[in-house]
């Protein structure tokens, strides 16, 4: 991904993912190098990948979830992709998805346009 314009963005955030309409909490930091880690409530793994500005209000991240089974053995990973846009300093939304992929690199399944909501947080909070 190309460098990261937006600062805004960099810092830890709170989010909420629409999935299947129930809420999964997660928490994501975005660094100023464009670097993001990613983490959810239903995942037992975290994410890491690289975000960008697509616009003045709007950009978009991407990160791999690695997952294993109970034995610890890779059974596959989920490639993550968002598109968000500010709503305030401090909250975006946007829409999101993954593709999931076998331990071989044979794509799985897909789903996309699950909202996400944003809040960021830090030292004060």
């Amino acid at each position: 991904m190309s460098e990261a314009r937006d600062g805004r963005l960099v810092g830890s955030w709170k989010t909420d993912l629409e999935d299947d309409g129930r809420s999964v909490f997660g928490l994501a930091s975005f660094s100023s190098d464009g670097g993001v880690v990613s983490t959810q409530l239903n995942t037992r793994n975290i994410g890491l990948g690289n975000w960008r500005s697509t616009g003045a209000d709007t950009f978009e991240y991407s990160f791999h979830i690695l997952a294993a089974n109970p034995e610890g053995e890779h059974v596959g990973e989920a490639h993550v992709k968002v598109e968000g846009r500010f709503v305030s300093d401090s909250e975006w939304q946007g829409l999101g998805g993954a593709t999931f992929y076998s331990p071989e690199g044979k794509a799985l399944r897909s789903h996309g346009g699950s909202k996400v909501k944003a809040t960021k947080f830090g030292i004060d909070d």
